[in-house]
């Protein structure tokens, strides 16, 4: 009986867990499809420049070393310290793309759960399938490196600050959720400052003009309960500011110490990192800020190019959000900004007012920031920007759907097919039923031409390709070469080198093909005076290599780009 009665308890708490909306259902059950389809690219999809770089010099080498080492922007900082934690489960892909894929799913759930207070008409589903579909998200998703991390990070902050806004007392937990995020995404990359300013500053501007417009409601401002949460939220910008000035001053020290002990020129030189941080800590923090500085700015275009490259920019960010559509996405992001600044002013007190505002302030605020600073930032840095182009789509959509279940109701009604201006618009309106199956049927049309959409993406031939063709081909040689077996392998360039430690975990310092017995030769080493954009990476060129040696060689196997020798 005891047994039985376990049993039942068991079966109502997890029968209390499951989702039970059909539209929580669907999105539960596409979650699920997407972290089996991540798994299968975390493991099969080989890793970038970027990527090897990241975990050669930094994740490989522990958790406290990646913190205070930033010699170049391919450290971000806060997910190499996670990964290199995760690296300890002993499967380089697990440690190298674990944070990544965790936060993949992570912003599926978060992307709906946002949604999902804000929209109806199964539109917050939708949201959820329309993310999946943006190529950046999707190339992100797996890959050893900050960006989709620094994105979880601005979503949880999203719905944090959501939840402080709209909540009647915003408990301490949200609060402490939102700072660090703010502090964490920034750590992680520095671009997430582009995200990072906006959601504060929307936070601060929708509780002020809630408060304002509330100040009737209560005895005094220090009542207002708006008020009161703006304090809290203004405190938790301070603690984040500070928290994350703390620990790049960390960085700043380390780094410059460390720039200072390798200048020949400085009267450091050759001593060490805890002498110069004892003698001139100032200096080595001036030395730290310069150099992140100019690391920095190598990652920005020519401002004299900024006024023909703008636009180009915006095509290309679109672009890398749905390939070929950047004209449509374009269409629905003025038009979705149109109808959410048109919903701040006319309905403002609307539930989704706050998200609205945070799309609006992000987006003016990052146009603002590139124009002023004349610099035009990696693309990779506004994946998160895929979120407000979802919410722009879902905009959209849901006005269409109000607007026309408005007059359909009229029209069966009987009182006219046009709504009069005095009569009041619901945020969220429904269909009224006349006992005909296919009533609300129509609503759903939104949401079947965007999941036409995904599986359009998904068997197309940019969703599941390579990222990295080069080096993917260099790694598939090695396995061709059973380069594991081979007692004197070299390695021309640094990608054959990551990849080896990477795939095979051998390290190898020998980088001239005199007396190997394995060569892995990129084509571009057979070009004299090459000097296209893979020349940094290489060892050796066709001016170094020893010819006469690699011709005693057998070409076991060749491609477009590589050779491959062995004896």
């Amino acid at each position: 009986m005891q047994r039985e009665l376990l049993i039942a308890k068991t079966e109502k708490k997890i029968y209390d867990v499951l989702p039970h909306e059909p539209e929580t259902m669907a999105t539960t059950l596409f979650v699920i499809g997407m972290a089996a389809y991540y798994m299968w690219r975390m493991f099969v999809i080989t890793p970038q420049h970027e990527e090897l770089v990241t975990f050669y010099h930094f994740i490989s080498n522990g958790p406290l070393y990646s913190a205070l080492n930033w010699p170049s922007p391919n450290n971000h900082i806060g997910y190499s310290v996670l990964a290199s934690v995760m690296n300890y489960f002993g499967n380089n892909y697990i440690g190298l793309r674990g944070i990544s894929y965790i936060c993949a799913v992570s912003n599926l759930i978060l992307v709906y759960r946002i949604c999902k207070k804000f929209f109806a008409h199964a539109l917050p589903f939708a949201a959820v399938v329309l993310y999946a579909s943006m190529q950046v998200v999707n190339e992100y998703s797996i890959q050893g490196r900050g960006y989709t991390l620094a994105t979880f990070c601005f979503l949880l902050a999203v719905y944090a600050a959501t939840d402080m806004c709209r909540a009647v007392e915003a408990r301490n937990y949200r609060y402490i959720t939102f700072i660090i995020c703010i502090i964490y995404g920034v750590y992680t990359t520095p671009s997430s400052i582009y995200w990072a300013v906006p959601v504060c500053l929307t936070t601060v501007v929708f509780l002020f003009i809630n408060g304002f417009r509330s100040r009737k409601f209560f005895e005094s401002d220090a009542e207002n309960i708006y008020f009161k949460k703006l304090n809290s939220v203004i405190t938790a910008i301070g603690v984040s500011f500070f928290g994350t000035l703390i620990l790049y001053t960390i960085i700043w020290f380390m780094v410059g110490a460390k720039r200072l002990v390798g200048d020949s020129r400085s009267a450091f030189y050759e001593t060490s990192d805890g002498l110069v941080l004892l003698r001139n800590p100032i200096k080595a923090l001036g030395t730290g800020m310069s150099f992140m500085y100019m690391q920095r700015q190598q990652d920005y275009g020519r401002v004299d190019l900024f006024k023909e490259q703008f636009l180009s920019w915006i095509v290309d960010l679109l672009n890398y959000m749905l390939p070929g559509f950047w004209a449509v996405l374009l269409i629905f992001l003025v038009s979705g900004v149109a109808i959410m600044i048109a919903e701040c002013i006319r309905h403002f007190e609307y539930s989704r007012t706050v998200v609205n505002l945070m799309a609006i302030i992000n987006i003016f605020f990052v146009v603002l920031v590139l124009i002023a600073t004349h610099n035009l930032p990696s693309l990779r840095g506004f994946g998160y920007g895929s979120f407000f182009m979802t919410l722009c789509v879902i905009s959209c959509f849901e006005k269409m759907i109000n607007v026309t279940i408005r007059f359909y109701n009229r029209a069966i009604s009987g009182k006219g097919l046009f709504v009069k201006h005095s009569e009041k618009h619901n945020e969220t309106e429904n269909v009224t039923r006349t006992g005909k199956w296919y009533d609300g049927l129509g609503v759903y049309t939104p949401v079947v031409v965007i999941m036409l959409l995904f599986i359009a993406r998904l068997f197309g031939s940019t969703f599941n390709s390579q990222v990295g063709i080069r080096e993917n081909d260099i790694f598939n040689t090695m396995y061709i070469a059973n380069i594991s077996a081979k007692k004197a392998p070299c390695v021309l360039d640094e990608d054959q080198e990551y990849l080896l430690k990477f795939g095979f975990d051998l390290e190898c310092d020998k980088r001239d093909v005199t007396g190997a017995d394995v060569v892995i030769l990129d084509r571009n080493m057979m070009e004299e005076g090459y000097s296209g954009q893979y020349l940094s990476r290489f060892y050796q060129t066709y001016e170094t290599i020893d010819w006469e040696y690699l011709s005693t060689m057998h070409i076991q196997y060749e491609n477009d780009s590589i050779i491959l020798y062995t004896k």
